[in-house]
């Protein structure tokens, strides 16, 4: 990093104290101290299975030049800034160092959808060659952001994109504090964490503290269904909705979608910007949304349509994100990092309009989480949408805690009973995967990790 960070600036934005001078330049902070390099700060955090603390040594010999400590270990060998809390100490240097950063910064939320907008996003924008720092995969949360934003070098980023990812209230305050966004997009509202958060309308509050962060001036972007919601009704200042449909103005992009096996077609007009095409390879609807805030943010950072053109066309969603690969002659439809209602919805549909029409279809499913008390009953309505989409020969089989709910609702939506099974084990996923003739879609949440049912090493991605 440039410059690296003052040991007095971080004394003064923690109120902690050095035990002794660090020697030379502080050039960045980890809290994994198999990650430090020299010159780094080392974050010791305190949790349930280990203490940092304990690996004070092992950073002094990975090359780090200080700690971030609330107990001091002199004989660890290298200065230690005492504070209070370390990982808020943390998040208070993050917040101050990107209030030194000059360049915009964007912060991406959503129910589902955050991380492959926040990718393509930082595509559009020109990725790392054009000085745009993004955050790495989805690490998103108190962790991560502090993370990204202590790396951000103000001689070679021109511009940010921070993901932030929430599971309990209260979390979205303080990542917004740390973000302070120019520009925040929230792509979605939907039943992600309700136990934790208290419902849909606990989803909605919470996301709405991102976009109430933005700076004077600043810019809120999100879909038209978003813009529904009270929270963010009440939201005061610029913002710009993304809607399907309507007269298009200052403030409303309408994005007409056409999507096929061949390709997905996106037309914007509005938003102060002309009205511009765009094509890329075939997308779920949700995906084919996430792209339009994308390229409305995008078109309002100043990128131009012919390279917003070239970006999109290359675009490719992240590993088990809406991804197509070969197996075997196959087609299988890779969408299982993680699941809720509305993403299921989306793979289903991309699945349809993508799986070759002469093959039958597997729907091998693993349940959503975190659906607190309305579980049974979002899995049900599952099971009911899944039915209608059935053709004869179809098959659904269902891995988790809710499959039965999942196979009720496909009997009340009409299914044959032939059709469906609960499975009790990946290895139970993996048998029918094995032995199924024609295209298969995975899907689920992260516990349930159904890319294991694919040979190893088998699989290419489409084009």
């Amino acid at each position: 990093m440039s410059g690296g960070f003052n040991p007095s600036d971080l004394a003064a934005w923690t109120g902690g104290q050095w035990t002794q001078p660090p020697s030379g330049t502080l050039r960045g902070f980890h809290f994994d101290s198999r990650r430090l390099g020299p010159g780094s700060v080392f974050v010791a955090l305190a949790g349930a299975q280990r203490d940092g603390h304990d690996f004070l040594p092992a950073a002094a010999a990975a090359g780090a030049a200080a700690a971030l400590v609330s107990r001091p270990r002199p004989e660890a060998g290298l200065a230690q800034l005492v504070v209070g809390d370390t990982l808020r100490a943390w998040q208070a240097i993050a917040r101050e160092h990107r209030r030194r950063f000059a360049g915009p910064v964007v912060g991406i939320s959503g129910s589902a959808g955050k991380t492959s907008t926040k990718d393509l996003l930082a595509l559009l924008l020109g990725a790392a060659a054009r000085g745009v720092a993004a955050t790495e995969g989805n690490f998103n949360n108190e962790l991560g952001v502090p993370l990204t934003l202590s790396r951000l070098d103000p001689a070679r980023d021109r511009l940010a994109v921070i993901e932030a990812g929430i599971s309990l209230p209260g979390e979205m305050d303080r990542l917004a504090a740390m973000i302070e966004p120019d520009i925040a997009v929230i792509t979605l509202v939907g039943p992600a964490h309700l136990q934790e958060l208290g419902g849909i309308e606990g989803v909605a509050r919470e996301k709405s503290r991102l976009p109430a962060a933005v700076r004077p001036g600043g810019l809120m972007v999100f879909p038209e269904e978003v813009a529904a919601w009270p929270a963010f009704a009440a939201l005061t200042g610029r913002r710009i909705v993304v809607a399907a449909g309507g007269a298009p103005g200052p403030e409303r992009v309408v994005c007409t979608l056409g999507n096929g096996p061949a390709g997905t077609h996106l037309r914007l007009a509005g938003g102060g910007s002309p009205a511009a095409e765009f094509r890329c390879r075939a997308v779920t609807p949700g995906l084919a949304r996430n792209a339009a805030l994308a390229l409305t943010v995008a078109r309002q950072l100043g990128v131009s349509e012919a390279d917003l053109a070239a970006r999109l066309a290359a675009w490719l969603p992240a590993s088990l994100r809406a991804e197509v690969r070969e197996i075997g002659g196959r087609f299988v439809y890779l969408d299982c990092y993680n699941a809720n209602p509305a993403s299921m919805a989306d793979a289903f549909a991309g699945f349809i309009v993508q799986a070759p029409a002469a093959q039958p279809r597997l729907y091998l499913l693993g349940c959503m989480e975190e659906l607190g008390v309305e579980a049974s009953r979002h899995h049900r309505e599952l099971g009911a949408r899944l039915a209608p989409l059935l053709r004869p020969g179809d098959r659904v089989c269902v891995l988790g805690t809710e499959a039965a709910a999942v196979i009720e609702g496909l009997g009340a939506g009409g299914a044959a009973p032939a059709s469906s099974a609960v499975l009790d084990s990946l290895a139970a996923a993996t048998a029918e995967f094995a032995t199924w003739p024609g295209a298969v879609l995975l899907k689920g949440s992260r516990r349930y990790a159904l890319e294991g049912v694919l040979p190893a090493g088998e699989g290419e991605a489409h084009a």
